[in-house]
């Protein structure tokens, strides 16, 4: 029969079983927009079932809608506030009911940032930012494990940022020590769930975006000397897109990244060599 089986349906080759994620189970966080919207709809396009969830329920729901039109997999909504302990644990209570506690991968892209100057930063700003950013990626994390502990198996892929390691450039972006106090504390979370998880066959690594076009950043880079700056910082002369992250995400997310974990992989367009 070749590549073909007893149905006249193709055989996966060796390369696609490698990277394959259909029929498994995801969370992604932030997944209304950027970088957790493009991460979740490939995996739907990909075959895997996903939970799209973000704090703007109707935004997470347009964004399954429309993954859930083109990919082979399955696209669910779910409203999910990750800096509140009873948002999180009732979207994870939805998520144990409706896939039998099953879920394989969890990606953790929900991220805000309140940039000021460290004369005129309130105590509020910057709780608020590591509330959304780093507690609410424990959140997530604690209760996924929690579903992945009994099946011996789990994918985390947590978004941190070269904020967390890199003092940023253009001048623009200064100011946003809340944010990088927030990823560089990710990082560090990472690190102690691949150490404490890896007998029990779950992953854990971190990606770190570079200058990337999300709503995050496209007010700042509009400004076109601040994109120009920004431009001249990055070796490969272009600024980053969701899309980017889409070899990465397969990799982190199937069998093929098996014996990697407690890694930060750097996605910056060479931004972080200078």
């Amino acid at each position: 029969m070749g590549a073909y089986d007893e149905n006249g349906q193709r055989r996966q080759t060796a390369v696609e079983k490698l990277f394959a994620v259909a029929g498994r189970t995801a969370l992604v966080t932030g997944a209304a927009s950027g970088l957790g919207r493009r991460m979740a709809t490939l995996l739907v396009e990909a075959g895997a079932s996903v939970y799209f969830s973000d704090i703007d329920r109707e935004a997470a729901e347009s964004a399954a809608l429309d993954a859930s039109t083109e990919g082979q997999g399955e696209a669910r909504a779910v409203h999910l506030d990750v800096s509140q302990v009873e948002s999180v644990r009732t979207a994870f209570a939805e998520i144990r009911t409706r896939s039998q506690s099953q879920l394989d991968i969890l990606i953790c892209a929900a991220g805000i940032s309140k940039a000021q100057w460290i004369e005129d930063m309130s105590a509020s700003s910057w709780q608020r930012v590591l509330d959304v950013n780093l507690t609410g990626t424990f959140l997530c994390c604690q209760e996924a494990v929690r579903l992945m502990l009994p099946r011996k198996s789990g994918r985390i892929i947590n978004i941190a940022s070269i904020a967390a390691t890199w003092a940023p450039r253009p001048q623009r972006f200064n100011g946003g020590y809340n944010y990088s106090a927030s990823k560089a504390g990710v990082l560090g979370l990472t690190l102690r769930l691949a150490v404490e998880l890896a007998p029990h066959g779950i992953t854990a690594n971190c990606v770190s975006p570079g200058m990337m076009l999300t709503p995050l950043t496209t007010h700042a880079l509009s400004d076109e000397q601040t994109r120009a700056e920004a431009l001249a910082a990055i070796p490969m002369g272009r600024l980053g897109t969701p899309s980017d992250l889409d070899g990465i995400t397969l990799f982190l997310c199937s069998s093929s990244s098996a014996y990697l974990t407690g890694q930060n992989i750097v996605v910056d367009g060479g931004y972080s060599l200078w």
